[in-house]
């Protein structure tokens, strides 16, 4: 039982470092997860460091501990596992394809199947190792943990323990390479604070900079009814609103292709734009609720406060039809 949980042990504490000090690496420490996974948090910024630090904790406990304790620390452990793998698969029931931030921007993994598959593999490993410790102290009387395990020798190794949890870290190893991999959008786009990716051309456009039209942001997310709300509105009155200013439909993406599209209808003359990395959204402040509007003026800075939801940014988008249909002095 010792060569079973040990190597799943050290594996899983190390899961849990790399994902800590990513997200205190990250330029957002972690807070894009929030967002990526449609949770709601009052203090996103207290809400990250808490996790950092139970990560943290987790990490350094299944390395030190023995006993009870270590049972604790792997039933944190496999609770942390299952309430990823539940968030998970609730934001890809809502259609969502970011990037999870699990692991900060160290390994990027779009929420989908196999982000899914990954995190199943970490449940069944966190599940084993708990099992493996609460019946290793309550049936045969041996403590738990690593320093109990290094303590009593080689003599505690089986090679079929061994065998099977290599295996199981090996499964582990490959689907989260599996769901890190086919990154094909640069997140390290240098074209100004602005620039947004339009994924049917493959084109480079910074919203923010200098342009003989205005611009209106119509900021969405998959699976959002307010922003099909909105979208339906802009329909209505495209072709007032399409002559007077371009009006861009940006969606956040971390990790993906760019065959991304749309989730939601869009008028004909809508552009349909990638904010890569979120770096757009983070420049004018646009919050994780959706919709988000900002009418951002010829000269490149902001015109007004954000529309937040969809009666603010149908709001807006009326105020430029009314706008537009003023008759010129």
């Amino acid at each position: 039982m010792t060569a079973f949980s040990v190597p799943l042990a050290l594996f899983l504490a190390a899961v849990f470092a790399v994902s800590a000090v990513g997200k205190l690496r990250s330029s957002d420490r972690g807070r894009a997860g929030f967002d990526a996974l449609q949770i709601r948090v009052a203090n996103p910024n207290a809400a990250a460091a808490a996790l950092i630090i139970v990560e943290s904790i987790v990490a350094i406990s299944l390395i030190v501990t023995t006993g009870w304790l270590f049972i604790v620390a792997a039933g944190v452990a496999f609770a942390l596992t299952v309430a990823l793998l539940a968030v998970v698969v609730r934001a890809h029931r809502l259609g969502v394809s970011d990037d999870c931030g699990c692991f900060g921007e160290w390994l990027p993994a779009a929420i989908g199947p196999r982000l899914i598959t990954r995190n199943v593999v970490l449940v069944v490993i966190a599940a084993a190792l708990l099992l493996a410790a609460f019946f290793s102290q309550s049936l045969t009387g041996v403590p738990p943990g690593v320093p109990h395990a290094f303590a009593a020798g080689p003599g505690s190794v089986s090679i079929l323990g061994a065998l099977i949890a290599l295996l199981l870290i090996a499964l582990a190893t490959w689907s989260t390479a599996r769901a890190s991999a086919g990154v094909s959008i640069d997140a390290g786009i240098t074209h100004g604070a602005g620039a947004v990716v339009i994924p049917s051309t493959a084109q480079i456009v910074d919203v923010l900079a200098p342009s003989a039209r205005a611009r209106l942001l119509l900021f969405v997310s998959p699976g959002c009814h307010a922003c099909a709300t909105m979208l339906t509105h802009l329909h209505q009155v495209e072709a007032q609103v399409a002559p007077f200013t371009d009006v861009y439909v940006v969606q956040k993406v971390i990790h993906g292709g760019l065959s991304v599209t749309p989730d939601h209808a869009l008028p004909e003359r809508v552009r349909f734009a990638l904010d890569v990395g979120g770096s757009l959204g983070a420049v004018l402040d646009v919050g994780i609720a959706r919709p988000v509007a900002a009418l951002i003026g010829s000269d490149g800075t902001q015109a007004g406060p954000l529309a937040l939801g969809s009666d603010e940014a149908i709001l807006l988008i009326d105020s430029i039809v009314a706008l537009a249909e003023t008759p010129s002095a």
